[in-house]
């Protein structure tokens, strides 16, 4: 079980009434492609913001440790040249143009230790999807890893994986996630030996930028704490590599509109034909009908055969 997961028992997803319905009527989660996300530095705030402070950290050692590189940065100095900024820019072009090969989904959750959020959620998140209500749903962490297990043979793809965002992968010493200081390691230890050895293979340090660039958030996002499910599927722009299916199909890619624009998606959960979605509980947002909108939140999981408590949030938000 991934890191994430041993240490939130539940996951709450923030949502409106419509997004309630579908997701308790459809039996799915829909994960969105990351550039339609509302967070405008999802994934580029990694290559923009964090990437080049730990490639300038490698290639300022290397200053230290080699001659002939100390060496080089002074001869490019005399002609006007930082060739260290010059080596980070090319390295991060470079490491663009091959993420640009695999499209990212994520469906997002909101995590809490504290039991009055649990109960009564964010105030933040029923400000952003509930100034008409918005809802929260919990769901069982451990039997949603368990679909994402069998979710996982279906079908052919890069990667699938539920993991806990940084907020601060520029310090190394706030990095909570043993596999995540693993993977920064190792990545500059793969860019190190490179330069070193003037045998630049980019498709090497490539792999730990892709799990990088998909756990990094902004800190303005903090509070929420998100954990996310993540989809790594073949481009569209690349086409598919039919040699690589073994024997699986790829996702189909849905879409929906979103503030009048077509956002590309895919359906968790679809082909499983699922009897429910582990759910736990149900937060009906802070609005004046609250208690009556309780109501025909219980109708409609008994409609679907769900069995879930359903709570009101005693947070005083008057929203519209």
């Amino acid at each position: 079980m991934s890191e994430a997961l041993e240490e939130h028992k539940e996951l709450m997803h923030y949502t409106g009434a419509g997004g309630l319905h579908g997701i308790i009527s459809s039996r799915t989660l829909w994960a969105s492609h990351t550039s339609f996300m509302n967070d405008t530095e999802e994934i580029l705030g990694f290559y923009n913001r964090v990437l080049p402070m730990l490639l300038k950290q490698e290639l300022e050692q290397l200053v230290i440790d080699s001659g002939d590189f100390s060496g080089n940065v002074k001869n490019a100095s005399r002609l006007g040249i930082d060739l260290i900024d010059y080596t980070v820019k090319t390295w991060i072009e470079r490491l663009k143009e091959l993420a640009r090969a695999q499209d990212y989904f994520v469906t997002s959750f909101c995590t809490t230790t504290n039991d009055w959020i649990s109960r009564n959620g964010l105030l933040s998140q029923w400000r952003a999807y509930g100034e008409d209500g918005g809802y929260a749903i919990v769901f069982d962490a451990e039997k949603l890893h368990s679909l994402l297990i069998a979710e996982g043979k279906l079908y052919y793809e890069e990667q699938l994986n539920e993991t806990e965002v940084e907020y601060n992968l520029a310090q190394f010493s706030d990095i909570k996630s043993v596999q995540t200081r693993k993977c920064i390691v190792d990545l500059q230890k793969t860019v190190y030996a490179q330069l070193r050895n003037q045998r630049i293979d980019y498709a090497d340090a490539a792999e730990n930028v892709c799990k990088l660039s998909m756990l990094c958030k902004h800190r303005g996002f903090e509070e929420e704490k998100e954990v996310r499910i993540v989809v790594r599927e073949p481009s569209l722009n690349m086409g598919q590599d039919i040699q690589s299916q073994s024997g699986r199909p790829y996702r189909k890619v849905w879409s929906y509109i979103r503030n009048g624009v077509s956002v590309p998606c895919i359906h968790l959960f679809e082909d499983q034909k699922l009897d429910a979605l582990p759910i736990r509980r149900v937060i009906v947002g802070p609005h004046s009908d609250k208690v009556d909108r309780k109501r025909a939140v219980e109708l409609l999981l008994r409609e679907h055969t769900v069995n879930a408590e359903v709570l009101t949030s005693e947070t005083p938000y008057r929203g519209k």
